[in-house]
């Protein structure tokens, strides 16, 4: 579970979630009540010390309720760099399935401190809010907690349509509107001051910086991120919305030893000149007195782009002098071979042979992923240590979506995790059947059925021949998420059997 986000580092100050045609059917009142909280948190706002040269946007999801997948990427990304969540509750939001996806993020990323101090829910008839308290996800993630329910009907006519947001006669919110809505934004604003007022905590120093880059090659970008991450330095990835502010922007490279710039041959962000995204974070980089030398482009031209590049856009990166590098040579030059005693005895790197275990990285357990995959990291040392197995022999967490899997070199695989987490029996063997097609061997697999808000333990279920285990986030600070009583040992012996199935494959390959 993630800390709080503070104002300052918070891309949007409020991220609404509310069903797109919830706004349609009430006349466009979910649009115009976001119009009126945007212009009085700038208004009550402007005179803050911020650090900023721009306010924090008010978000709408237009949310529709996908048929089927996870939520997005940028989505999840959205929710987590939001200070505070509304969300708008009327028919269309309450009958969907999916209405609750935002909300499950928001509680996985920030807990029960986010719902108790970050979230606000508006409820525009009476129907819904009680069809959405007895969804068993709403009851779990508040866990006999009572939200409190902002009504924005009259309830004296539960049939009515919800209070109008604007007058029809004269500009400005109509009286009846404005007292239900100044205690939502008094409450905001308050909150909001509070954490402007307390010092921000000292940041540590960015060593490398990976540039905002296109959708498609999102993917591949994280996993090199993951594998610099576990070479222990700061690692920053550039958002995309980063490139809205030139300020963000330069306060994001200022700190940095050095720049990797992603790309492929598809359309830049920001396309209004020759280079687009690629072109305007390498001139920041230079304002800021930066030498181009401790900058390389990230060649990820494999990857098919969504819109082939305009030629001006090629011209560019055919011309750019910038040293072009692939994956594994951006990993060669960021952490270069091990040197001897003296400066100038720089030796060959020792080969090293790597466990791959690949943890599925979805949108409600996104923060669950990370730390199933430093249990198995602990066992995996612990393992080691007792195996007296050579010292060369590495762990690499590899996080996947699902969704994505194509992205994924999972016939690479020593160990697969699935997450089971609120998908139905049907979906998470659908699943499971995708990620066997990928191998070419067997590989050790198991399903980690995360609680609460999933099912009990005793009614956890078979996954095939996959082994099941449970897990539970322990209510000590910080959160810990550890294999509940009776699933400790088969987690190690899960461990065990990516260590071998690991020295199998080497062996395999001829390879020390």
């Amino acid at each position: 579970m993630a800390d709080l986000k503070r104002f300052a580092e918070c891309e949007s100050s409020v991220f609404i979630s509310y069903a797109h045609a919830d706004d349609e059917l009430n006349n466009g009142w979910i649009s115009q009540f976001a119009a009126e909280l945007k212009r009085d948190l700038e208004a009550a706002l402007a005179r803050e010390d911020k650090g900023r040269d721009d306010m924090p946007q008010v978000y709408l999801s237009k949310y529709t309720g996908p048929v089927a997948g996870n939520l997005g990427p940028q989505l999840r990304n959205k929710v987590l760099r939001s200070f505070a969540m509304v969300i708008i509750v009327d028919e269309k939001y309450a009958s969907s399935d999916w209405c609750l996806k935002e909300l499950g993020y928001f509680h996985e990323a920030f807990g029960a401190a986010g719902l108790d101090s970050r979230l606000m829910i508006v409820a525009l008839r009476e129907r819904p809010m009680r069809l959405v308290t007895e969804k068993p996800q709403w009851q779990a993630w508040f866990n006999g907690r009572n939200p409190v329910w902002r009504s924005f009907f009259d309830p004296n006519d539960l049939n009515s349509d919800p209070v109008p947001v604007l007058r029809d006669d004269t500009p400005g919110m109509t009286n009846a509107m404005f007292k239900i809505y100044k205690p939502l934004r008094d409450d905001l604003v308050a909150k909001i001051r509070a954490d402007l007022a307390k010092a921000m905590p000292p940041k540590s120093t960015t060593r490398w910086v990976i540039g905002a880059c296109r959708p498609e090659l999102d993917a591949r970008v994280h996993q090199l991120a993951d594998k610099l991450a576990e070479l222990k330095p700061e690692v920053d990835l550039v958002p995309p919305a980063a490139l809205l502010s030139s300020k963000s922007l330069k306060a994001l490279l200022a700190p940095a030893e050095a720049l990797v710039l992603p790309f492929n041959r598809g359309q830049p962000i920001n396309d209004d000149k020759p280079g687009g995204h690629l072109a305007q974070q390498l001139a920041a980089w230079r304002s800021l007195g930066k030498r181009d030398d401790a900058v390389r482009l990230l060649d990820l031209g494999e990857i098919a782009p969504d819109e082939l590049a305009e030629a001006e856009h090629l011209q560019f990166l055919d011309q750019c002098t910038i040293e072009k590098l692939t994956p594994g040579k951006v990993l060669d030059w960021l952490a270069p071979p091990i040197t001897g005693a003296g400066p100038s005895s720089q030796q060959a790197r020792r080969p090293t042979r790597r466990a791959c275990v690949f943890i599925e990285n979805n949108a409600l357990e996104n923060e669950a992923s990370k730390q199933l995959g430093a249990q198995i990291r602990e066992r995996w040392d612990r393992l080691l240590k007792a195996r007296h197995e050579d010292a060369q022999l590495s762990l690499r967490i590899y996080g996947f979506d699902i969704d994505k899997i194509d992205d994924f070199p999972l016939d690479e695989a020593d160990g697969v995790v699935l997450l089971w987490g609120q998908k139905e029996p049907r979906s998470l063997l659908s699943q499971i059947n995708r990620v066997e097609d990928i191998f070419r061997e067997p590989a050790p697999a198991i399903v980690a059925h995360l609680s609460p808000p999933q099912p009990r333990s005793e009614q956890r279920m078979p996954a095939m021949q996959w082994d099941v285990l449970r897990f539970c986030g322990r209510d000590v600070p910080p959160v810990v998420l550890e294999p509940e009583t009776g699933d400790n040992d088969s987690l190690d012996s899960f461990v065990q059997d990516v260590l071998g199935n690991t020295l199998r494959r080497h062996s395999a390959l001829g390879q020390p």
